[in-house]
């Protein structure tokens, strides 16, 4: 059957639409899944505050940041956004493994309407992780500097490792990518925090980085650690491989002592 010059066109057209809001398999329909990019391993995928919204059931703000998290810690909530029973239960593990950050991102969200969720879902054949983070410009309302950089500032209440660090610099450098933090404490107490892995292409700044630090170094003593077990429990909670080329580590405390050491 011979088609129009019409109907080529709009077939043409609903290609190129389909492909511009390419949905998650799965049973959710809204348009909610934003696929960032998507290789024979690695998806990494958005979610806005309305997503979740609709997800959940749950109206993200302020009040409610603890309830979406429960709900996020499920494994049916991922289900209903379209994941595998599997990665389902991977997300929501992440969640509950990483609590203070993933109250962080959904803190950002509320905060900033131009942050969404980044989901991060690696499965290779000998390696399978997730990894959580944010995504979009974090702007304040009302505040047209600000930024999530400077959005823990002033801070009175605060974290356990805020008060025994001053700064915290870890650099692990692979072939090809590299993974880098920074912690910097300010004599007011707030902390300024970066966060990067070009692996799962997670890029946080200020709260969340800050949860994704700490969380990182939750169950770590540092003080009476070796090099070699400060080097295995960063690199395990990060998912990341032992083949670096450099680990790069420091840590200066409140005291003035410090953790310095390079492994190559």
């Amino acid at each position: 059957m011979k088609m129009t010059k019409l109907t080529k066109t709009l077939l043409v057209a609903g290609v190129a639409l389909t492909i511009g809001a390419t949905p998650f398999a799965g049973g959710y329909s809204a348009s909610a899944q934003t696929i960032i990019s998507e290789t024979a391993y690695e998806k990494i995928i958005s979610f806005t505050t309305k997503d979740l919204d609709e997800a959940t059931g749950i109206q993200l703000a302020q009040g409610t940041i603890n309830k979406a998290y429960d709900s996020l810690s499920q494994a049916a909530t991922w289900r209903t956004l379209g994941y595998s029973e599997t990665d389902a239960k991977r997300v929501a593990d992440r969640f509950v493994q990483s609590r203070y950050q993933a109250i962080g991102i959904l803190t950002d969200m509320v905060n900033n309407a131009g942050v969404s969720l980044k989901v991060v879902t690696i499965n290779k054949p000998y390696y399978s992780t997730v990894n959580i983070g944010t995504i979009g410009e974090a702007v304040n309302p009302g505040t047209e500097n600000s930024s999530t950089e400077e959005s823990n500032q002033g801070n009175n209440n605060q974290s356990i490792l805020s008060k025994q660090v001053k700064e915290i610099d870890v650099e692990v450098e692979y072939k090809h990518k590299e993974i880098e933090l920074e912690y910097d404490v300010k004599s007011n107490g707030s902390v300024k925090a970066e966060f990067e892995n070009e692996f799962t292409g997670v890029k946080q700044k200020g709260t969340a980085a800050q949860q994704t630090i700490e969380q990182l170094f939750a169950g770590l003593d540092v003080k009476n650690s070796s090099k070699i077990q400060i080097k295995d429990h960063i690199l395990s909670k990060l998912g990341a491989a032992q083949n670096f080329k450099k680990f790069d580590f420091k840590v200066k405390f409140a005291d003035g002592s410090k953790v310095d050491f390079k492994i190559k």
